[in-house]
């Protein structure tokens, strides 16, 4: 079996698997399977995108979890791409939105020269959040707390 046929495989079996946990939850969606050079992405096709996107994404990033969980539970040691669960362009804008939240903390702290403190966000937000803040001059960032309550602190260079 080739390489592709194998992720081909993959893709396949994460959306039967996606499309079975969304039956049992009353949702009735198709799902477009997107080959992207570092990850593929199953693009829920429904009417329910809302219940599907959940409240501040929760339930979109368990199905993902799942999906993950399920797809590559014997693949560990192989190279494979990440499988991200989208629905209504969620992703796009989750990442603009945390972009536009990392723009307007970073300028908070940037004119009151103090350290400004972010909620407490997904590890893969903060990633989003740190990268963005990286790119503006006179700014760093670390993360602190624990578990669900790890955030963001954004650092002008003046009150380090």
């Amino acid at each position: 079996m080739t390489e592709a046929n194998s992720r081909e495989d993959l893709a396949e079996k994460a959306s039967d698997f996606l499309l079975g946990v969304l039956e049992r939850m009353g949702i009735s969606a198709d799902i477009d399977i997107k080959e992207d050079t570092d990850k593929t992405v199953l693009e829920i096709q429904t009417g329910d995108t809302e219940l599907v996107i959940g409240r501040r994404g929760v339930v979109i990033d368990a199905l993902q979890h799942l999906v993950n969980k399920a797809v590559f539970k014997e693949k560990r040691d192989e190279k494979t791409k990440p499988i991200v669960v989208d629905a209504g362009g969620f992703r796009d804008k989750q990442v603009e939105r945390l972009r536009g939240i990392a723009q307007k903390m970073g300028e908070k702290a940037l004119q009151t020269k103090q350290i400004v403190e972010l909620q407490p966000m997904s590890p893969h937000d903060r990633r989003i959040v740190h990268m963005a803040i990286s790119e503006i001059p006179g700014l760093t960032t670390r993360s602190e707390g624990e578990g669900e309550d790890r955030h963001i602190l954004v650092v002008p260079a003046a009150a380090e």
